[in-house]
């Protein structure tokens, strides 16, 4: 008896969890979404942030050779 009231559980639990899923579908859709841009965006600002580096790293000034 008490299989069938875990069972019965289960069931009613995965139906609830369903029906909330398919019900906030769309923000979920639109949160992924969301989360795309700002992951394009900052890979973006990374690759720019690295070439500033290159192009600093190069310019680097030497300090004149002391003549003793």
């Amino acid at each position: 008896m008490e299989i069938l009231i875990y069972i019965a559980i289960f069931v009613v639990g995965l139906l609830t969890g369903a029906l909330i899923t398919r019900n906030n579908i769309e923000e979920v859709n639109g949160l992924v979404e969301e989360a795309k841009e700002l992951a394009a965006k900052a890979e973006a600002e990374l690759a720019e942030f690295k070439a500033k580096q290159k192009k600093t790293s190069t310019k680097k000034s030497k300090k004149p050779a002391t003549k003793k």
